[in-house]
């Protein structure tokens, strides 16, 4: 059954942000600042963590491995909520509009972003449906509304993106459900597969593939394209990289685990439904998928790639030396985050038009 959506009036989310004890977020804060100045002291000593990272960069991953490093004693949902609760909505100053998508129990909430010069006009014009990370238990379009906007931009083109529920409360295969849900609203809005291209970071990246496999299994009209940007495609944290990788990411295995002992709810980590590096992966549209040397899921990523080609999938591979998870999200410290966000943009009106 095709997803209803109603559109909201008010220029704002309907759902409010999370309360978060004051303990909580000072935890969070205190991590950040530990390991920033700890960043700081070592790069007065000579000793970079990396020779490509500037000085913003390596503050930057430091603060990120600070909270991140809160996460296993806090726990997901408190640890959820503090970053809910200091990320306020921002779409890089694109106006949102919000719909509802679904209906009941697995209503959802979408916004709309549509850039100054889209790339076409009217119901036939491409659209950028968008999957936001965070583990499949948190993160929202809160956390990831400037990235949204950022590539909305890039892209020239209207953008959907939506708040799947979350685990714990929500265990797979809710977000599935969720994305596919998402997928059929646009196709009952009359935008045709062939315009619209799937995009997502981390487990976003993850739930595109999730989808895309979910579609050709069904049967149903396969969108455009892909781009999965640092992708989760293994839940059983496979990888070298894991270790090798484990002093210059902020996203580390315990967090992995974590997470997907939360999302998976005693399902096996490795099937093909939930990992995609273990699906059969023939019959897919076009790929673009984004890695960082430095990350973590390194090795894992460049599996999945390797078997997509094997079976015959259209797959562009972009290697960011020096770069960590999502670095698409660090603007501020990088030219490489705009660079990445360009290539993703040259890649939806490529395949979206």
């Amino acid at each position: 059954m095709a997803a209803k959506a109603r559109s909201m009036n008010d220029r704002t989310s309907s759902r409010p942000a999370p309360r978060a004890p004051l303990g909580d977020k000072l935890r969070v804060v205190a991590g950040s600042l530990l390991f920033l100045v700890l960043a700081i002291l070592r790069r007065l000593l000579g000793q970079r963590r990396r020779p490509g990272w500037g000085l913003q960069l390596e503050a930057l991953i430091a603060a990120y491995r600070g909270s991140w490093s809160v996460m296993p004693a806090l726990g997901i949902v408190r640890w959820r909520n503090v970053g809910e609760a200091m990320s306020p909505l921002q779409t890089d100053g694109l106006e949102p509009r919000f719909v509802r998508i679904g209906s009941g129990a697995s209503e959802i909430e979408g916004v709309w972003l549509e850039p100054p010069v889209p790339a076409g006009s009217g119901a036939q014009a491409p659209v950028l449906l968008y999957f936001h990370g965070g583990g499949f238990c948190f993160a929202s379009l809160r956390t990831h509304g400037t990235l949204i906007g950022a590539l909305a931009r890039a892209a020239r083109t209207r953008t959907l993106a939506f708040d799947y529920r979350l685990a714990p409360e929500h265990p797979a295969p809710a977000a599935l459900e969720d994305a596919l849900a998402a997928y059929r609203y646009l196709l009952a809005q009359q935008v045709p597969a062939r315009r619209i291209v799937l995009a997502g970071d981390s487990a976003g990246g993850t739930l595109v593939l999730n989808t895309l496999l979910a579609l050709r299994d069904a049967g149903e009209p396969l969108p455009a394209a892909g781009v999965a940007l640092s992708p989760w495609v293994d839940l059983s944290c496979s990888g070298e990289s894991f270790q090798t990788n484990a002093a210059f990411d902020f996203v580390g295995a315990e967090h992995c685990l974590l997470a997907a002992e939360s999302y998976l709810a005693g399902a096996d980590p490795r099937s093909p439904d939930l990992s995609p590096l273990f699906a059969e992966l023939q019959g897919l549209p076009p790929l673009l998928v984004h890695l960082g040397e430095a990350e973590t899921l390194r090795d894992q990523v460049l599996r999945f790639v390797t078997r997509a080609r094997e079976a015959g999938v259209d797959v562009q591979l972009a290697v960011y030396p020096d770069m960590v998870h999502v670095w698409h999200m660090m603007r501020s410290a990088t030219p490489d985050a705009q660079r990445a966000i360009d290539e993703v943009g040259a890649f939806v009106r490529k395949h979206g038009n």
